[in-house]
């Protein structure tokens, strides 16, 4: 399928949200002294790619209010690979 501006942006803006509301999240338990061991962080970047991948090749449209698309997801990730490399940076 031929991407259209209209296509990109979209994926562009679900790619930021998911980034957004990630480091939204870290903020909240920043701010209530919470941490994710790098375990856990790994296994939440894992998912994330994997519902990416799911949403890719599924043939089935979006629909619903807890179905998000690819691009939201890999934002997730994205973010939560942030979230890891400062973690340990942070801890040597």
């Amino acid at each position: 399928m031929q991407d259209t501006p209209i296509r990109n942006n979209t994926a562009d803006r679900d790619y930021q949200a998911g980034f957004a509301r990630v480091m939204w999240f870290a903020k909240q338990a920043k701010l209530h002294g919470w941490r994710l061991s790098d375990r856990q962080l790994v296994h939440e970047i894992v998912q994330r790619e994997r519902a990416a991948q799911i949403r890719e090749i599924s043939s089935l449209p979006i629909v619903g209010s807890e179905v998000r698309s690819a691009a939201w997801n890999r934002g997730q990730a994205d973010a939560l690979r942030v979230l890891l490399r400062s973690q340990r940076e942070q801890s040597e």
